[in-house]
């Protein structure tokens, strides 16, 4: 791999963007954005109610499985496969015209109109430094207009640094699943930095864009335990000071560190005291899932609600140490716990997780705002099912938690 001599940003076209040039919102619009009452965090931090922009400019193919639709056996696993197997101009035009419909103005509007306070916008590093690993770039525009659509409807946006040269996790939301070799190389590192550097120049670059960002997710799912933690750590506490300091606002944006898969108590003796003391300037990341665990595959509904329950009270108990966002849920559910009540099942499953994951102080994410065909991961098919309540303060079942 090497360095990129320019940011990649600057080589992206402008794109015009109609009736928001001119109106920056400092704040939320009134009544907008506000489903459950905007209820208060950690130092008094509204809490966030937000969804994740999931399969746009990070491709994964569960979500939009449409994008392989037409490739011949064997299907690629991950976008770096696509875009070898392609090529670049057929991966670019593919691409291009995924980026231009998968997300409108209209389903923003909708997403605002239903509470959403927060887009999460997963990114990845390939679109803000060069490497000679294959993927193709472009998104960046598209990037742009979908902030310019949050602010012009009231809402916050979080970018999402979700990808990290060589793989931060093997997983195919991390671009590849060709292995963990982030931090076997540290010119992988370098890379990283160099990406997040260049993803803030982007977003300082336009005073909307500056004034919609709310936190910056430094890197998403890193798998601590196949890591080197210390260079994962200087990329993260470097990352912090670029966000706080780097994009000259005031209250400063927000840091999203991901806790890597360890329990909360791993990181309580990591937690740097001085992050949170003068303001919210930093975040831990929760994400919080029921179905990629096989232990619980068998368990009855009742019992992952007990669970929800007792993820609510660590999310509690730890936020006097550090804020804890949980930026990944969903609706998905083992098999057994719908017992043939899907619907009952998962309303009861989304109310008890909207009341117990503002217990972390920060607020949450649904992953994400839509799928081709998985509803239970989608929250405008969870509106339209009424899996989700509307008000999001509404309740159709007893409070559960207690909280």
């Amino acid at each position: 791999m090497r360095i990129a001599r320019q940011p990649c940003y600057t080589e992206t076209p402008a794109i015009h963007v109609p009736g928001v040039s001119g109106e920056i919102r400092q704040q939320p619009a009134s009544g907008m954005g506000m489903g459950m009452g905007m209820g208060m965090g950690y130092h008094g931090h509204s809490l966030v109610r937000g969804v994740n922009i999931g399969g746009f400019l990070v491709p994964e193919f569960w979500i939009t499985p449409s994008l392989i639709a037409d490739i011949p056996d064997p299907k690629p696993n991950d976008y770096l496969q696509l875009c070898k197997r392609l090529g670049q101009d057929a991966a670019l035009k593919l691409m291009r015209n995924h980026w231009e419909k998968w997300v409108t103005e209209s389903e923003v509007q909708r997403l605002a109109n239903a509470g959403i306070t927060h887009l999460r916008i997963p990114v990845g590093h390939w679109e803000f430094v060069d490497t000679d690993e294959g993927y193709v770039r472009g998104g960046l525009p598209f990037f742009k207009r979908l902030v310019y659509w949050a602010n012009q409807n009231g809402m916050r946006v979080i970018p999402d640094m979700h990808t990290a040269p060589g793989s931060q996790n093997g997983f195919d939301n991390s671009g590849t699943t060709g292995g963990i070799n982030w931090t076997n190389d540290p010119q992988n590192v370098a890379l990283s930095k160099r990406a997040l550097q260049n993803m803030l120049r982007f977003l300082s670059s336009d005073p909307i864009m500056l004034a919609t960002v709310d936190a910056i997710d430094l890197l998403n799912e890193p798998f601590i335990d196949s890591l080197d933690f210390a260079q994962l750590w200087e990329y993260d506490t470097g990352g912090h000071t670029l966000v706080s300091s780097g994009l000259h606002r005031v209250p400063p944006v927000i840091s999203i560190v991901d806790r890597g898969f360890k329990e909360y108590a791993w990181w309580q003796s990591r937690w740097p005291r001085d992050w949170n003391s003068k303001y919210i300037d930093a975040w831990l990341d929760a994400h919080l899932y029921h179905v990629f665990d096989r232990n619980i595959d068998n368990w009855p509904l009742e019992s992952h609600l007990r669970l929800v329950c007792n993820n609510g009270r660590d999310l509690k108990s730890n936020s006097t140490i550090f804020p804890i966002i949980v930026g990944e849920w969903s609706l998905a559910l083992p098999q057994a716990a719908l017992n043939g009540r899907e619907n009952e099942a998962r309303r009861r499953f989304a109310e008890a997780q909207l009341d117990a994951y503002d217990q972390g102080g920060a607020g949450w994410i649904f992953w994400c705002f839509k799928t081709e065909a998985s509803p239970e991961w989608s929250f405008l098919d969870a509106l339209d099912r009424s899996w989700l309540p509307q008000p999001l303060s509404n309740r159709e079942f007893p409070q559960v938690c207690g909280h």
